[in-house]
């Protein structure tokens, strides 16, 4: 008997029809896991800590100061800044414009309106971090001599000092643009990558470049509405403003424009390699212009992930662990995104012992370098590990390592497939669908519960010694 070439000749009639309801099941179920992630409370402000402030957090101080002086654990970006003062009981608060302290960018010094009158007075901060993360935070402080006996006013009695938290109007709207951010970089990326090295006949069907673009364009809508979303909390104003050109301008010239730009300067690159590759299919891929083209346009975008964020203002070996860890991501997720959604719906057998075991081992190479590579980015972020499960962000963190294990288990069970069985069996895929289907899902949440981390600040590494009033994030 001639052994059959295209897997819907070699499957029983309903094997198809299960594969597909099989791949739908788990795109549902992917779909839930994130709304799960997205459900649980997610800080709007991080990621740098107000170490110091004088005065400090409720002092009292017998004349009022000049200037309220803070230090902050890392650099500060103070364009677009937003500092108030305000009275209590007065209803109005005043602006107030930071300046630079100190050479290291790590000191503000908010000078205060002169002749202040005798009261309890309370400072709201707001700052763009040089790891492009909005920060936010209060100091509360007291003019005036001690008043003794019964009467004394209210206001004048120090309040016991407490964490302060905000909430940004635009918190989960960030969270979501990170998750859509995140998947539309590696199908990007990974899947131009499994297209050019292992399957450049690929290049001939319309479903896998019309991924592509769909791809970039979410990749260049989310970047303009990061911008967009930042400033808006910067502002305070709510997520309809992201689009707002007043609100745009919040955060022009800071290091976080500057890097955002350069993302969309190399996502334009990547729309003249994709208009390329659409014309040109495999003879494109196959051209030395053409890759190097698109390896600047990619490797562009994954190092503006790796200069923004936790790691970022950790040296440059955190930000080299950021853009392995990034790249392994995009290369297996978008690689997964492929193979699931566009070669074995064709059913090809050929061609599926042919990209297979060539991804599988790829695919391999790339979790092995996410892992790595995040293990340095944990210990960089939070090197006390027994300090997780005290605070917000270890907790996440905790959750999506569960789930990262889980993940090695079932690339595990697809490797096994691949090895043992697929060469023998090709006609059963759907053992092979189903541990796709179950990465594709812990992928999904991976990449939610990263893009609430985003959100929520690192187990701290420098304790604040009198600024109780720095945001931890909203539990």
């Amino acid at each position: 008997m001639e052994v059959a070439t295209d897997l819907q000749a070699a499957e029983p009639p309903d094997e198809a029809g299960l594969l597909t309801t099989t791949m739908r099941r788990f795109g549902i179920a992917a779909l839930m896991a994130a709304a799960g992630v997205f459900l649980t409370p997610a800080a709007a402000l991080a990621h740098a800590e107000l170490v110091t402030s004088n005065p400090g957090y409720g002092e009292r101080v017998a004349t009022a100061p000049a200037a309220v002086r803070l230090e902050f654990s890392d650099a500060m970006d103070l364009s677009g800044a937003r500092v108030t003062l305000q009275r209590t009981g007065s209803g109005q608060a005043e602006l107030l414009q930071p300046t630079l302290a100190s050479t290291d960018r790590r000191g503000v010094a908010v000078p205060l309106p002169p002749r202040l009158r005798n009261g309890a007075y309370t400072m709201v901060w707001f700052f763009l971090g040089n790891d492009g993360h909005l920060m936010g935070g209060e100091v509360p402080f007291q003019v005036g001599a001690v008043v003794a006996g019964p009467l004394a006013p209210e206001a004048l009695q120090a309040p016991a000092p407490k964490p302060a938290r905000f909430r940004s109007a635009v918190a989960t709207p960030q969270a979501v643009v990170r998750v859509f951010d995140y998947v539309s970089l590696a199908i990007l990326i990974g899947g131009g990558f499994f297209l050019a090295r292992l399957w450049p006949e690929g290049t001939g069907d319309a479903r896998a470049k019309r991924l592509l673009w769909w791809a970039l364009l979410t990749s260049a809508a989310s970047t303009v509405l990061t911008f967009g979303l930042t400033a808006a909390a910067l502002r305070g104003v709510g997520a309809w403003d992201a689009l707002d050109p007043s609100v745009i301008g919040a955060v022009w010239g800071t290091r976080f424009s500057h890097v955002m730009a350069a993302r969309a300067m190399f996502l334009g690159l990547g729309f003249v390699a994709l208009t390329l590759l659409t014309l040109g299919r495999e003879q494109a891929v196959h051209s030395r212009r053409w890759q190097v083209l698109a390896g600047v346009a990619a490797g562009g975008v994954l190092c503006t992930h790796a200069l923004l964020g936790h790691a970022s203002s950790e040296g440059p070996a955190a930000r080299l662990a950021v853009l392995v860890h990034v790249s392994g991501v995009a290369i297996w997720l978008g690689g997964l995104v492929y193979l699931a959604a566009i070669v074995l719906p064709r059913r090809r057998l050929e061609e599926v012992r042919d990209v297979l075991p060539r991804f599988s081992n790829l695919a391999f190479t790339a979790v092995l370098a996410m892992v790595l590579a995040g293990a340095v980015m944990v210990l960089r972020v939070a090197p006390k590990v027994t300090a997780l499960p005290q605070t917000g962000y270890g907790r996440v963190l905790l959750f999506k390592l569960v789930f990262v294990a889980l993940l090695l288990a079932a690339a595990h069970q697809a490797r096994t497939f691949t090895e043992r069985r697929l060469v023998t069996d090709a006609t059963r895929l759907r053992p092979l669908v189903v541990a796709v289907g179950v990465e594709l899902v812990l992928a999904v949440v991976i990449l939610s519960s990263t893009s609430v981390l985003a959100g929520r600040v690192p187990p701290s590494t420098r304790a604040p010694t009198n600024a109780a009033s720095t945001v931890k994030g909203q539990r």
